[in-house]
């Protein structure tokens, strides 16, 4: 069964490349992607449900910190 993570990741990682040979920014094409997901999200998503998904993000940008529910 494919997912949605199998048809993104090709074209996101395909875009990456195009991007770097052009000498175009990853910070500028990550604000772009960004962008775009918060404007699908917007067509299926209410703000307030948009807005916790936002800080439940930001509040885990640490890749080393444990998870609320992860045990020491």
């Amino acid at each position: 069964m494919t997912s949605a993570r199998d048809v993104v990741e090709p074209h996101i990682e395909a875009m990456l490349k195009e991007a770097e040979a052009a000498k175009l920014s990853t910070d500028a094409v990550a604000r772009i992607m960004f962008e775009q997901a918060v404007r699908i999200w917007r067509g299926i998503r209410k703000p307030e449900d948009i807005r916790a998904e936002l800080i439940e993000a930001a509040d885990h940008l640490d890749p080393d910190e444990d998870f609320m529910f992860m045990r020491p």
